[in-house]
């Protein structure tokens, strides 16, 4: 990076991001924590959904699981939602749950359900290690958002464990009224860091901010494959993580907030 533009980003400390807390890990407390280094306007939102033959068969079979693994507070909150729904909590009781970050742990044990978390900013990698000291026989369920791909399920099918994934949210259209408080705040703060977390968001953000001039902002690229979707669009991103919200959030406490 140039020096010139690294003076510039140093000095521009308000960050764009356009993840919903629910699901950008341990940035949702450095967001808490650090309000006036953000610009927080979340582009995607959830809600609950359950497809009824998945959870009839779930009910039945949810004693059967050893492991439940929790990718996101999002994807906690909704699964504890469907949980309290059917009176399932006795038998959640008996599972042993990990997550990656502090929001989902925290979330868990407001609702009673103690959490596994490896380390600090865990990585699916991390959680894996520690379920097979535990047992590399038991099976793992996974709740998810409809049509998100995430990396933990495609590791454990890799090792040929056991993983069932139930879905129990989906992304809702974004409202006018959000949309257009969002464009405000935007205008009015003005950040000159622009997080693009997945190639999906830089999709977003150009749409939702027809204002917004890349060239005149510095980009953080949330992996290689937004790096390369970036380049091809003249796009030089400033800086790069390594494709988690771990790595994410520890760039920007390194770049940023220390």
């Amino acid at each position: 990076m140039q020096d010139k533009q690294l003076n510039f980003f140093m000095s521009s400390k308000n960050i764009l991001v356009t993840a919903p807390s629910e699901m950008c890990g341990n940035l949702k407390l450095l967001i808490d924590q650090n309000p006036d280094f953000f610009t927080h306007t979340p582009l995607e939102q959830y809600e609950p959904f359950i497809q009824r033959e998945e959870s009839d068969a779930l009910k039945a079979l949810l004693h059967t699981f050893t492991f439940v693994v929790y990718g996101s507070l999002g994807n906690a909150k909704y699964f504890i939602r469907w949980v309290k729904e059917h009176e399932q909590m006795d038998v959640i009781q008996n599972l042993v749950h990990f997550v990656m970050d502090k929001p989902a742990a925290q979330f868990l044990e407001k609702n009673g359900v103690p959490a596994i978390m490896p380390r600090e900013n865990a990585r699916p990698i991390d959680i894996m290690e520690f379920m097979l000291r535990v047992s590399k026989e038991g099976k793992t369920l996974y709740p998810k958002s409809k049509e998100k791909a995430e990396e933990m399920p495609g590791l454990l099918h890799e090792l040929q464990m056991p993983v069932a994934e139930f879905t129990v949210s989906r992304e809702k259209e974004l409202q006018s009224g959000t949309l257009k408080s969002h464009r405000l705040k935007f205008s009015d703060e003005d950040p000159k860091v622009i997080l693009f977390h997945n190639r999906s968001s830089v999709t977003r953000s150009v749409t939702a901010f027809p204002n917004l001039n890349l060239s005149e902002k510095v980009i953080i690229s949330g992996s290689a494959g937004v790096t390369q979707m970036l380049v091809d669009k003249a796009i030089e991103p400033g800086f790069e993580a390594e494709g988690s919200w771990p790595s994410i959030g520890e760039l920007i406490q390194k770049e940023i907030l220390s």
